[in-house]
């Protein structure tokens, strides 16, 4: 797969598993791909193919079963787009809104993402901030220097985990 540069690897193979329940190669009841199949097919990072779960688990399209793998979510109806999905949490939203201001380039490099102003802006307690920026984080698009705040990446990772000492 060529991926685009703009935005993160997990975000593009997420799609293709998403389209492929929407057409209903992956019916729900039925396996999706594994981490270790992912990689393989993908050519992605391990860290990489956990996000795509994590990020198909939090839009309610599959379950995992440890032990046992992840399959299509009761919830998922093949080929219908308006299929229920769990509704997206407060800070969700919230880091939607930031990830995309820092990926169009609206957050430079190296922009400080105070959280008193995503408390004033969004009017959330510190505790939905700290999930916001946490998720950032884990993406790559923010460091947080104790002491002194977090800041947009000087250097977007184009694949998740790259650059922020994750696999």
């Amino acid at each position: 797969m060529d991926f685009a540069p703009d935005r993160p690897r997990w975000h593009q193979v997420a799609d293709v598993i998403r389209a492929r329940i929407a057409d209903g190669t992956y019916a729900p009841g039925e396996r999706v791909p594994s981490v270790l199949q992912l990689e393989e097919e993908f050519g992605i990072a391990g860290v990489t193919a956990h996000k795509v779960h994590r990020g198909l688990r939090a839009e309610g399209l599959i379950t995992t079963e440890p032990g046992l793998g992840s399959y299509v979510s009761r919830q998922a109806e093949a080929g219908n787009e308006s299929r229920t999905a769990r509704p997206r949490s407060k800070w969700e939203k919230i880091a939607d809104v930031l990830r995309s201001r820092i990926t169009s380039g609206e957050y430079p490099p190296r922009h400080l993402i105070s959280e008193v102003k995503m408390e004033q802006e969004f009017g959330v307690a510190r505790v939905t901030v700290r999930k916001v920026t946490a998720a950032l984080r884990e993406e790559g698009l923010i460091t947080t220097m104790p002491g002194m705040g977090s800041f947009v990446s000087p250097h977007l990772p184009t694949e998740p985990g790259e650059g922020s000492g994750e696999a």
